[in-house]
């Protein structure tokens, strides 16, 4: 007889552990939370009716349930408003714990290719998301075609590759800073 078997990680749980360390958060924070559901009533994301509960996350990380985090993306799909960590009563910092899951997807090479172009196009345009037609866009907006940002410099567009290649991402791109 065959039946649903919960596989817990203890790798996992000490590799989150370091990662929300690593956020200015300690593990005893994230057990504070009471599963109140006043992030995901706030979460532009759920409200869309989008298959995304911090909840679900919180509570899956507490566990250790690394397969969730490996197979479902869901914590791609939040939008860094922090709305999660401004209503949240026991102060637990959810956006902070989507950060440190998304760092160890990464590290898995777990996430979804629109955030591997994302990470590219930051990294190389200093921009995460690039539409096609821009150009055109902003010109009959009155503006100058290519905005005033690293993308129309190239010398602090370098400098932003320099300071991108000290952070976290030099460590778990899944492409060469070059």
């Amino acid at each position: 007889m065959e039946g649903n078997l919960i596989k817990l990680s203890e790798e996992f749980l000490q590799e989150l552990w370091e990662e929300i360390e690593e956020m200015g958060m300690s593990v005893k924070d994230l057990r504070r939370c009471i599963q109140c559901g006043r992030c995901a009533a706030t979460c532009p994301m759920a409200l869309a009716g989008l298959d995304y509960f911090i909840k679900k996350i919180v509570h899956a990380s507490i566990l250790g349930l690394k397969e969730i985090f490996l197979e479902d993306s869901s914590i791609w799909g939040c939008q860094s408003c922090n709305r999660c960590v401004e209503i949240c009563p026991m102060d637990i910092k959810p956006y902070e714990l989507i950060l440190a899951l998304r760092r160890m997807c990464m590290r898995n090479y777990a996430m979804p290719s629109s955030t591997i172009d994302s990470l590219r196009n930051y990294y190389e345009k200093g921009h995460s998301v690039i539409t096609a037609g821009y150009e055109e866009r902003r010109r009959k907006l009155g503006l100058p075609e290519v905005p005033p940002t690293v993308l129309s410099n190239e010398e602090m567009r370098k400098k932003f590759q320099e300071v991108i290649k000290q952070t976290a991402l030099a460590e778990v791109a899944p492409f060469p800073l070059d």
